[in-house]
């Protein structure tokens, strides 16, 4: 997964419900339980301002953390 500022701006273009879903997604192809998140809407919110104010660099960072998280998980 490539998340560049365009395609972060798009998804927080997303109203709550599709951006969980986006979440949730993510989630499971990463292998995580998204009934394990209970996602509320005040955690959408405050991740939406968080995800706000991120830089290109913050997002190369998240895609290497990301990255590193399948792998390990793949690992015996």
């Amino acid at each position: 997964m490539k998340l560049d500022k365009r395609m972060l701006d798009r998804l927080l273009t997303m109203n709550d419900e599709q951006l969980t879903q986006v979440i949730q997604s993510i989630a499971t192809e990463a292998g995580i339980d998204p009934a394990t998140l209970g996602l509320q809407t005040d955690q959408i919110q405050a991740l939406r301002a968080a995800l706000g104010g991120a830089t290109e660099e913050d997002l190369q960072r998240m895609g290497e953390v990301y990255q590193a998280y399948r792998q390990n998980r793949r690992s015996p």
